[in-house]
């Protein structure tokens, strides 16, 4: 099926080895794979995991500004400010940053694991403040560990219901009922594709959910073909058969309305 345009909502710009290698990485897989738009942020993770491939780790603040010239160079680029919390106090910095650049910034990044606190840990709620006031969604990483599971966001985004909260990967490791629930409980989550199996989207279709829900990928995180994965080719295929309507809103009407993106700056598909 024919889909004039393929927004990828989770993407990433850091060392992985290297920024030149990540940019290459980013800029020819997006022609390989025939995508419109991409958000990225910027690796900010806090503590070097044993046996991780990131490379070194920067100031969050650095980072996003190196991110914010490739973002820059490349209109079809959106980009997301990921914070660390745990080990800087830089609040103010972030919001002013974000105030300056909010052209280009789409929303916020969390990773409760990357930061080793969970997201109701309170030194997330300034930057919580700063989404609700520049009316920014923030992507928060979810996943069946013991920072990130969704029961956690799922009192943040019902304590602050004024924000938009998107639930990255639906709950990695697990197999993403839990997050229909929330989705169903919570009017304010949104959630991304970001190695989830399409098959949870008939769960979603059934309770009428397909507008909450974003094609994201995790690129470049492993290289070139990160979406030659079964699990990406599965919704280039469209292997539980949506309609073109349907489709349409997993693949970029959602992330127009949730990250704000300007529709003429959608690069158009090719077709052969």
């Amino acid at each position: 099926m024919k889909i004039k345009y393929l927004i990828d909502t989770h993407q990433h710009y850091g060392y992985w080895n290297t920024l030149t290698e990540c940019k290459y990485n980013l800029l020819n897989s997006f022609t390989k794979y025939n995508l419109s738009y991409a958000l990225i942020s910027f690796d900010g993770s806090e503590f070097k995991e044993e046996g991780q491939k990131r490379g070194k780790l920067v100031p969050s603040l650095e980072g996003s500004k190196k991110m914010l010239k490739f973002v820059k160079e490349n209109e079809h680029y959106g980009m997301l400010v990921w914070v660390r919390p745990h080990t800087e106090n830089n609040v103010q910095e972030i919001e002013s940053f974000i105030k300056k650049h909010l052209n280009l910034i789409h929303g916020i990044k969390f990773h409760p694991y990357c930061s080793r606190m969970r997201v109701t840990d309170k030194r997330f709620e300034p930057y919580i403040l700063i989404a609700r006031k520049y009316n920014l969604p923030i992507l928060v990483h979810t996943a069946k560990d013991k920072y990130s599971s969704l029961k956690y966001l799922k009192r943040v985004a019902m304590k602050f219901n004024d924000v938009i909260f998107v639930a990255a990967h639906m709950e990695l490791l697990t197999n993403n009922k839990n997050c229909v629930t929330l989705l169903k409980e919570c009017n304010n989550v949104y959630c991304d594709t970001a190695w989830v199996n399409m098959d949870i989207l008939t769960d979603l279709k059934r309770e009428g959910l397909l507008d909450r829900v974003m094609f994201g990928t995790d690129n470049p995180i492993d290289g070139l073909d990160t979406l030659n994965n079964q699990i990406y080719l599965d919704y280039y295929n469209n292997k539980i058969k949506l309609t073109k309507k349907e489709l349409s809103k997993v693949y970029f009407e959602n992330a127009l309305k949730v990250y704000k993106i300007d529709k003429n700056l959608l690069k158009p598909r090719y077709f052969d």
